[in-house]
């Protein structure tokens, strides 16, 4: 018959893991166990296993979104960045350092942050690098082509992860809590540990979509508006004489579209138009909006009324604006 100490012995290798995971679960139960079964311990214990899966992160393209992904990633692990210019790396900066492609390949979890222009090379050049238990995420804002692209050059791959951020600079440092993740596609019980670790470690929202759909909805919330702005741009609109005067809220409005084009790179404004399968279409049907209406207005119906020219260079300095400013009607609220 076992002695009572021999008994307690063989409980307390029972309950107590001899791993670094299991260890730490066990000090947590220990120091607060109400706390501990509240949150459910089976979910802890499987956040703890996600989090020691994750300890390096490999960012290929090192522009402002790579940037901040390596930012993000810098306060829980190893970063090594790496990119076609290597003047945009950093030799070391808090925790991210500039390392190979083979080296960056090896990592944990890759993040290629690469336009849509540069992805096929990327994902070509760190194909024949990749350990299997490595995960591969894109963060290309289109996903149609950008999830075929990864699907075909890594066919042989066990864990891929297609994302679309809607979150980054030049509003944001790092990820934040309730941010939304969209994912079109997962490979690999690895990859959906990583979508996991990316839920419980920095609070993302992920959202599940075919790429398709995706892309479908894009076409109207991301391309149409960065075009709007592109042609808002162009008309200068920000530049219109005496536009803090005679400012409007609904000029406003305008005007604070026109200045997102301020913050895109070409290849930004070129991912959003041209490997979205449906921007096209969603141009031409508001283009096509936009003649319907100017004809209406051309009809003729408003020929009896004064005619306004359209022309901001018509603002000159030299007009009696003092006198047009000193109009009570224009100080009337409205």
């Amino acid at each position: 018959m076992d002695s009572p100490n021999k008994h307690w012995q063989s409980r307390a290798r029972r309950h107590c893991s001899v791993d670094l995971c299991g260890l730490a679960v066990n000090i947590r139960f220990l120091l607060a166990p109400n706390a501990w079964l509240a949150a459910g311990p089976i979910n802890r214990y499987d956040s703890i296993i996600t989090r020691q899966q994750f300890r390096s992160f490999g960012v290929v393209g090192y522009g402002h979104f790579g940037q901040f992904m390596a930012r993000s990633f810098s306060r829980h692990g190893q970063v090594f960045v790496t990119d076609i210019d290597p003047a945009k790396l950093p030799k070391r900066a808090n925790g991210i350092r500039a390392r190979s492609l083979d080296e960056v390949a090896s990592c944990d979890a890759v993040i290629v942050a690469v336009p849509f222009v540069a992805l096929e090379d990327a994902l070509k050049g760190i194909r024949d690098l990749l350990p299997s238990s490595s995960v591969v995420m894109d963060v290309v804002s289109t996903k149609a082509r950008s999830t075929a692209l990864l699907k075909d050059i890594l066919e042989g791959h066990p864990n891929l992860l297609a994302t679309h951020p809607l979150f980054g600079p030049p509003s944001m440092k790092r990820m934040q809590a309730d941010q939304r993740l969209v994912v079109t596609h997962s490979r690999g019980e690895k990859a959906a540990a990583f979508t996991r670790f990316l839920k419980r470690t920095f609070k993302l929202r992920v959202l599940e979509l075919s790429s398709e759909e995706h892309d479908r909805v894009m076409a109207y919330m991301q391309a149409l508006p960065f075009f709007i702005a592109r042609a808002l741009m162009d008309l200068d609109i920000l530049d219109l004489p005496h536009k803090d005067v005679l400012s409007l809220p609904s000029f406003e409005r305008l005007a604070s579209i026109a200045a997102i084009e301020q913050h895109h790179s070409e290849d930004m404004f070129d991912t959003s138009q041209r490997s979205n399968p449906f921007a096209s279409s969603a141009r031409a049907q508001f283009i096509d909006v936009l003649v319907k209406i100017d004809a209406e207005l051309g009809s003729g119906q408003f020929s009896d009324q004064i005619q306004v020219r359209a022309d901001p260079d018509a603002l000159t300095a030299d007009q009696p604006f003092p006198e047009l400013l000193a109009d009570p009607r224009l100080n009337s609220s409205r």
